[in-house]
């Protein structure tokens, strides 16, 4: 049985791979097919990128895993967890690496708190982190939106209807989110209420042994949790700190589009309108459903740029910036995950020796 769950759960994650590569591939063809520029010419363009440009935006892209490991890392220290900051690096791997691979980033949260759970940290310290920190990425991008609304509104109108209506639609999605996330944090009795549904189902089919130890721990997870929420939102200069972190996560994922532009010897003096216009991209991108929002993102992407350069630079920009963002930083996240699982592995079996 063990063995049979092992090749599942390693079926599920090839699948997942399987699944973003197959869109990966349909946007790159779909990209090329519509800029009407050859390989060729992408390739001789890249070449000509700024080394200095394209290191600042891998800085800047790495900047996104470092800053949320930090934002969890803070968070478990102030419950009486030490954790290094290269524990909360690969938490944040962990998140960022399978929230790509999964839809609606649905494996991101479970595989950070496997790691978190294996570094001797308890879950219900866990679920209160990852859910505060769920809170403040949402309002992080929210705040970042709110901002952009009110000092670039003509960027948004640039946008076609089609491109308006998904960051409408993204906005809106992030809201009820942060309002769901806030609720699960603070009304333990939605827990509660959820924990005591799935005692009754195994009541009713007939695991009472299994329905009553359920119902113990939850009752003592429950009290446990509720201490520690009460501990986390005491602390208010903590609160602010993760979220200036969730910001600056946020914000270096944003910029590394600022970089690349640069690096393509882009005009420097449309970079405010394009910052703006990468922010209502990452709002855009939450609305639908799908691993990295690959497509979604492109789309948006491509749509705003064309409002600010030509139909040629706008591709080799988002070829570039779209490659740094998504794709580079989820292979430096599989990597740290990898490496992390294996350090983890190794910690194991030194102890039961």
């Amino acid at each position: 049985m063990k063995e049979k769950s092992i090749i599942q759960q390693n079926l599920k994650k090839i699948i997942g791979v399987i699944v973003v590569s197959v869109f990966a591939i349909i946007t790159i063809y779909t990209v090329f097919r519509g800029s009407g520029i050859s390989l060729n010419e992408l390739t001789a363009s890249l070449k000509e990128a700024s080394w200095e440009g394209i290191l600042l935006a891998s800085v800047s892209m790495l900047g996104f895993i470092y800053f949320e490991g930090e934002a969890l890392r803070v968070l478990v220290r102030h419950m009486g967890y030490p954790a290094k900051r290269s524990h909360g690096f690969v938490y944040s791997a962990a998140d960022v690496y399978f929230s790509a691979i999964t839809p609606s980033a649905s494996g991101g949260q479970p595989a950070s708190a496997y790691f978190m759970l294996k570094d001797g940290i308890a879950g219900t310290a866990v679920m209160a982190a990852l859910l505060l920190n769920l809170i403040m990425y949402t309002l992080a991008i929210l705040t970042i939106g709110l901002v952009d609304i009110l000092i670039f509104p003509e960027v948004f109108l640039n946008f076609s209807i089609g491109c308006r209506v998904l960051i409408v639609a993204g906005g809106l999605a992030l809201a009820g989110l942060g309002i769901i996330f806030y609720l699960l944090l603070r009304k333990q009795a939605l827990i509660e209420s959820v924990g005591t549904f799935f005692v009754r189902i195994l009541r009713m089919i007939h695991c009472g042994r299994l329905a009553d130890k359920l119902e113990k721990k939850l009752e003592v997870s429950i009290e446990k949790y509720s201490s520690l929420v009460d501990m986390i939102f005491d602390g208010k200069r903590m609160l602010w700190k993760v979220y200036i972190l969730n910001l600056l996560q946020r914000l270096s994922q944003i910029i590394v589009t600022l970089f690349s532009f640069a690096a393509l010897h882009g005009d420097l003096r449309k970079l405010p309108q394009l910052l703006a216009t990468q922010i209502y991209v990452v709002l855009g991108s939450n609305c639908v459903p799908i691993p990295g929002a690959i497509g979604v993102a492109d789309y948006l992407m491509l749509s705003g740029y064309k409002e600010l350069m030509s139909k040629s630079d706008a591709y080799h920009l988002e070829i570039l910036s779209r490659g740094l963002s998504f794709y580079g930083c989820m292979m430096i996240s599989m990597i740290t995950v990898l490496v992390g699982y294996i350090c983890l592995r190794k910690k194991e079996i030194r102890r039961d020796k």
